[in-house]
């Protein structure tokens, strides 16, 4: 698995919106960098975008990694309570998602001001996941 990262000229932080039940940092990716291993906590994943057998995380802090593994298999390992797979190509973070649109558009907007097309067929349980998120938020 290699990792490359590119980031964006400004480093400005996102804010997430985390439940008071959630335990924050209590998982981190390993992520093989220039020679060595860097760990990035699951808690600054925005998203996760998928491009064939490599995928994209994008952080909070506006940095992008290019993974050597698939989105399927970030899938299996990061915690189905926080992160939801709403496209064949998008694994988005809950505690970053902002606004959905569940008109023709289909999306939701993230702190970072990205928007991601939510999949037609998984419309009705994508909304429904969101709504029980942001119940265990507000309760």
């Amino acid at each position: 698995m290699e990792a490359k990262l590119f980031s964006s000229a400004q480093p400005l932080s996102v804010v997430p919106h985390f439940p008071s039940s959630y335990q924050r940092s209590a998982q981190r990716i390993a992520l093989p960098y220039l020679n060595r291993t860097i760990f990035i906590s699951v808690d600054d994943i925005l998203c996760l975008q998928g491009e064939g057998n490599y995928t994209f995380l994008h952080t909070r802090d506006r940095k992008r990694f290019l993974v050597s593994k698939t989105l399927k298999e970030f899938e299996k390992t990061l915690d189905g309570s926080m992160f939801l797979r709403i496209h064949k190509s998008y694994i988005v973070n809950l505690a970053y998602v902002q606004k959905s649109i569940f008109t023709r558009d289909r999306q939701v907007r993230l702190a970072d001001g990205r928007e991601v097309a939510i999949s037609r067929r998984r419309m009705k349980d994508i909304s429904f996941q969101l709504s029980q998120y942001w119940q265990r938020l507000y309760n």
